[in-house]
Formats: structure tokens, C-alpha cells, sequence
């Protein structure tokens, strides 16, 4: 996991699964854009870039709606994410953007 320490992203992992458990209970093809949308809007800058290098490392862990959701936000604005979502049918959490880290 080049440049990101092992027990950050262990706890990332853990954090993203948590979030993907959520939104798979929701059952809905907008799922993945919804965990993208949360990501983006409540995880640092900083959080992001370290989940989304260990996506690229290969992703060790990751449930797989996490996966493609992170994918969805490398290749997206967050403000795209937001506006895909909406479309899709789903509810942006909002343009408040924070960090749910604590």
C-alpha cells in the first residue's frame, strides 16, 4: 500500500465496509453512487486519497459495492456524484461537506 501506513488503512477499510453495509441494505441500483456520496461529503481530503490508494493497490478487503462506489468518486467530481445520485433517484446528503471522522 504504497505511502499509506497499514493500520490507516485498515481502519478506512473498515469504515468504508461499514458505510457499503448500509447502502447494500438499501437495494437500490443507486447504491454504489449513494456510498460515493457520503464519502465525499463526510470524509476528509485527505481520508479519500488514502482509501482510494488502497482501491488502487488492489483494494484488500473491500466489500464490493465499496469498491465500485470509491471507483464512482475517482472518476467523479463530488458535486458530479451528488448530481448522479439525484438523478438516479436517490437523496445527496447534502452540499454541507464535513467529516465524519471523529
Amino acid at each position: 500500500m504504497s505511502g499509506v501506513r497499514h493500520d490507516t488503512s485498515a481502519t478506512l477499510v473498515r469504515m468504508a465496509n461499514q458505510i457499503a453495509r448500509f447502502f447494500e441494505s438499501q437495494e437500490h441500483e443507486s447504491s454504489a453512487l449513494g456510498f460515493a456520496d457520503h464519502v465525499a461529503a463526510f470524509w476528509s481530503r485527505r481520508m479519500r486519497q488514502d482509501i482510494l490508494a488502497h482501491l488502487d493497490a488492489g483494494g484488500d478487503g473491500l466489500r464490493p459495492l465499496a469498491a465500485q462506489g470509491l471507483s464512482i468518486l475517482r472518476d467523479r467530481a463530488p458535486k458530479r456524484v451528488s448530481e448522479a445520485l439525484e438523478a438516479h433517484g436517490g437523496v445527496s446528503v447534502g452540499t454541507e461537506r464535513g467529516s465524519d471522522a471523529g
